[in-house]
């Protein structure tokens, strides 16, 4: 490949060349700066199981990788390499350098087999119109460089979820945890081990006895938008407290990290709303029944520690002990109790959806633990805030204060913290049941070129009109982009450099064709050609 001349003497130097290069290669044509072309690959590392129901019922199976660069895509056929995985490389047109692109595998089962109808059992959608693109999201490479490698776990057949439930005494709260968890169809087909980074995040979804009465049926709608590519697969795992129903308030825990006060003393400014309201009727609210204040951190970690081995001997064995994406979920109390999971566990909880979350609680003592918060111990994480325009001023205000004070922490809006107004949005099941596909699509949309994802925020309601005159710190809407300006300096630079690339080009040329020859990658044949 073409080694370019240039000197890394400013930050954006190597840009200015690479932006003076592609634009000679324009204008040069067949002349000779055509030989500022550069030699394109992606390795494409398919991780498939050899020994799959699909293979076994419709027949031999070839497997494909393509890209989805403009105008026809760039194929070629995968071979194996090891077991369980296959190695498809791709060569690319060169103008293509540091553009974007999608990958994505095809399957190409045997044209007698899969007419049969054990195959059709297995595969329901399987047809003679070509080959069977891959389920789910899209690889894609944000930036092209010479040489590029990807993995990829594809799926062709499996689209029916499962669950596994499991249960647990948890001496936090002194009652039985069911848990429910309703596995996607990906990990049931490709089992194939991975990195933790490559497994399906685990929501552990609180008070579904409240938010939403056949859990199932909500799952199978979030389910359909991952088998179609819109959403990565994630595991949603409901716990129930034996014998606490929709209507079983006196005895609903409610996870805090601190028993609850009655009065508050001294508040910050910040904070004088929220201690307002909560001495005029807030501790009211939660005072008496058995609420099981204070046990947050325990009951927490006794969750993971209990539910997860049951979950995680579900899904795909992993290459790595790297943090495993786990997260908590739940409105109003269960809101509150996901932000404390997060700030009391971090090491075992990375992500959390807070709807509604109640953090004017004790006088908004929840708050504090921004102060401590630090991701050393684990992942850094990732917070989803939402509250309805219809659900108050209070509601309105410690939403929004929540969201600027984890910015003033070093969260990034649009990446690391996006927050939501939902239109109309109330305090019912109705209203979060509403809010929560956009939710699910900003934590867990698939990055798939041309699909309707929510990419970090984009197109959120965010701050579209701020209550009562508190400003936002950071809006997570998209800005425009600065061009670069190049300058005559700048120019001369990059020409001069050109000079040597066309000579290393040859040689990198001919170089890399020789590697090729002798990679490790040396395919043997696929399995089509397997008994």
């Amino acid at each position: 490949f073409v080694v370019v001349c240039a000197s890394p003497q400013a930050g954006a130097t190597v840009q200015w060349a690479e932006l003076v290069m592609r634009l000679l290669g324009i204008l040069g044509g067949g002349s000779c700066f055509g030989v500022l072309a550069v030699a394109l690959h992606v390795d494409v590392i398919v991780h498939y199981p050899e020994k799959s129901p699909l293979l076994e019922t419709c027949g031999r199976l070839r497997l494909f990788a393509s890209t989805g660069l403009s105008g026809p895509g760039v194929a070629a056929e995968a071979n194996k390499t090891d077991d369980d995985t296959f190695l498809a490389r791709l060569e690319l047109p060169d103008q293509h350098l540091y553009e974007s692109t999608t990958v994505v595998v095809f399957a190409d089962p045997d044209n007698v087999a899969r007419n049969s109808k054990a195959c059709h059992q297995m595969c329901i959608d399987v047809g003679n119109e070509g080959r069977e693109v891959q389920l789910g999201d899209f690889e894609v490479i944000q930036r092209l460089d010479n040489m590029n490698v990807i993995h990829v776990w594809p799926t062709f057949c499996q689209q029916d979820w499962s669950e596994v439930k499991t249960s647990f005494h948890s001496s936090a709260i002194n009652q039985t945890v069911h848990v429910v968890a309703r596995l996607p169809a990906a990990i049931l087909e490709n089992r194939v081990r991975r990195p933790s980074a490559k497994m399906p995040p685990v929501m552990f979804r609180l008070n579904p006895e409240w938010y939403w009465a056949r859990g199932g049926d909500k799952y199978n709608t979030w389910h359909q938008l991952m088998v179609t590519g819109y959403m990565k697969s994630m595991v949603s795992a409901e716990v129930f407290i034996e014998n606490v129903t929709w209507d079983s308030w006196l005895t609903q825990p409610i996870y805090t990290l601190e028993g609850l006060q009655a009065k508050c003393g001294s508040c910050t400014p910040e904070l004088d709303f929220v201690c307002k309201s909560w001495e005029s009727n807030g501790e009211e609210l939660y005072a008496g029944g058995n609420h099981s204040f204070g046990s947050a951190k325990a009951f927490f970690g006794e969750l993971y520690d209990k539910a997860m081995p049951a979950i995680l001997a579900q899904l795909p064995a992993r290459s790595d002990d790297a943090t495993l994406p786990v997260g908590v979920w739940g409105y109003c109390v269960g809101g509150l109790a996901a932000w404390n999971a997060l700030v009391s566990r971090p090491d075992l909880f990375n992500i959390a959806y807070l709807g509604s979350p109640a953090m004017d609680y004790n006088c908004g003592h929840p708050f504090d633990a921004i102060r401590g918060m630090n991701w050393t111990a684990g992942a850094r994480p990732r917070i989803y805030i939402d509250a309805g325009t219809e659900e108050g001023e209070l509601m309105d205000k410690q939403t929004l204060l929540l969201f600027q004070k984890l910015q003033d922490k070093g969260l990034v809006a649009g990446q690391d913290v996006f927050y939501e107004r939902a239109e109309f949005g109330t305090h019912q099941a109705s209203s979060f049941l509403r809010r929560t596909v956009k939710a699910l699509l900003v934590l867990f949309g698939a990055n798939s070129a041309g699909h309707a994802k929510l990419p970090d925020g984009q197109g959120l309601t965010v701050l579209d009109s701020v209550p009562l005159g508190m400003a936002a710190k950071g809006d997570t809407q998209l800005s425009g982009v600065s061009q670069p300006v190049i300058s005559v300096p700048a120019l001369g630079h990059a020409l001069a450099w050109s000079c040597c690339a066309g000579a290393m080009f040859f040689l990198g040329r001919l170089s890399m064709s020789r590697s090729m020859h002798g990679s490790v990658f040396a395919s043997a044949p696929l399995l089509s050609d397997m008994t």
